[in-house]
């Protein structure tokens, strides 16, 4: 035992070494510990360090992961974990270790952050287990009043009801008018809001879009850039198209849809969101998901399934749904038709 914890060391493989060789290497090993030396094996220590362990579990885990996501996983675990438990033998890490480490996590407020990491440590052990290291998870005995719990906070989102306010934000009228020679809105910014409203996209799918990605009638989103990390198909509606004629009249380089103010890249992913809290609208760029979602089910009457898969989300497994992008297609195609025509009657009424 040593600092509370049992240190296993070896010797070797018998018939290696003599019996007479064994109790001559035990006397060494009892006079050292007499002594306070450390009597653990080096290398055998760096082998099994959580450290070392951890890295060769992300370099398995990150493949096929998005760089952006498994980047965040590593800085948590050098910042928070590695100083605290880097260095020990995982074989004896205890789980009163790893509370012991997310307890600073816990008190500097950062709970989100401490639910993530700890879900990667017990990822971690589990690659240990499974590798013949240890018989235990210790992450898995952690209950879930352990920690404080996470305070959801839902995306702010507009009503149905408010849509037209919306419209008439983007439309800069009645009280969104033009005052003092100032628009409140830059015209990029302006058509990428009217883009994630109709395409029901998330900001980074919309904000990197490319000109090479519209196919016929279809705009394909690589998987690359999407959540779900599979590739998604959106119908293209006359409103869509309406929304692509007026920012290809912006383009400078050809490359993104929606170009930065200096056309050197894409547009910044923080824009649409912060011209529409200048503009004192209580939503966000997901809140503009969430808004066209109420509609088509509220007002349209969209049949769930549909809404579900024109926001790309699952309704199989994840087998089925990785072949099958065409999914409820044309009615897919249907209910963006209609949900465009509602967006453009709005922005025409005041025309």
């Amino acid at each position: 035992m040593q600092d509370g914890r049992q240190q296993t060391i070896s010797l070797g493989r018998y018939p290696d070494f003599s019996l007479a060789e064994a109790r001559e290497w035990r006397e060494e090993v009892r006079r050292k510990r007499a002594h306070g030396e450390n009597v653990v094996n080096k290398k055998v220590r760096a082998d099994f360090a959580f450290e070392k362990v951890a890295r060769d579990w992300f370099v398995r885990w990150s493949k096929g992961r998005s760089e952006k996501y498994a980047g965040q996983v590593m800085r948590n675990f050098e910042r928070w974990v590695f100083p605290a438990i880097g260095n020990l033998d995982i074989r004896q890490v205890r789980t009163a270790d790893v509370v012991g480490c997310l307890r600073v996590m816990e008190a500097r407020g950062i709970v989100d952050t401490l639910r993530k990491t700890k879900n990667s440590l017990k990822m971690v052990f589990a690659f240990a287990v499974g590798s013949g290291m240890m018989e235990i998870n210790p992450v898995a005995q952690i209950g879930s009043g352990v920690f404080e719990r996470v305070k959801t906070k839902n995306m702010t989102a507009l009503s149905p009801s408010e849509l037209p306010r919306l419209i008439d934000f983007l439309e800069q009228r009645n009280e969104f008018a033009v005052y003092a020679g100032r628009v409140h809105i830059h015209p990029v910014t302006r058509f990428c809001i009217y883009w994630l409203l109709l395409t029901m996209t998330r900001i980074r799918e919309a904000a990197l879009m490319e000109w090479s990605e519209l196919d016929g009638e279809v705009w394909r989103i690589p998987a690359e850039r999407k959540k779900e990390r599979r590739g998604h198909d959106v119908p293209l509606s006359r409103a869509m198209r309406w929304v692509l004629d007026q920012a290809r009249g912006l383009n400078v380089n050809g490359r993104f849809v929606f170009e930065s103010v200096n056309f050197q890249g894409h547009i910044n992913k923080e824009s649409p969101h912060v011209a529409m809290r200048r503009s004192g609208l209580d939503t966000t760029a997901h809140g503009l998901r969430s808004l066209a979602r109420t509609y088509l089910r509220e007002v349209l009457k969209v049949y769930n399934d549909v809404a579900e898969k024109l926001l790309a989300h699952s309704l199989g497994t994840r087998t089925q749904t990785a072949y099958n992008r065409s999914e409820l297609w044309e009615e897919r195609k249907d209910a963006p038709e209609r949900w465009g025509n509602d967006v453009l009657r709005l922005a025409d009424n005041g025309k």
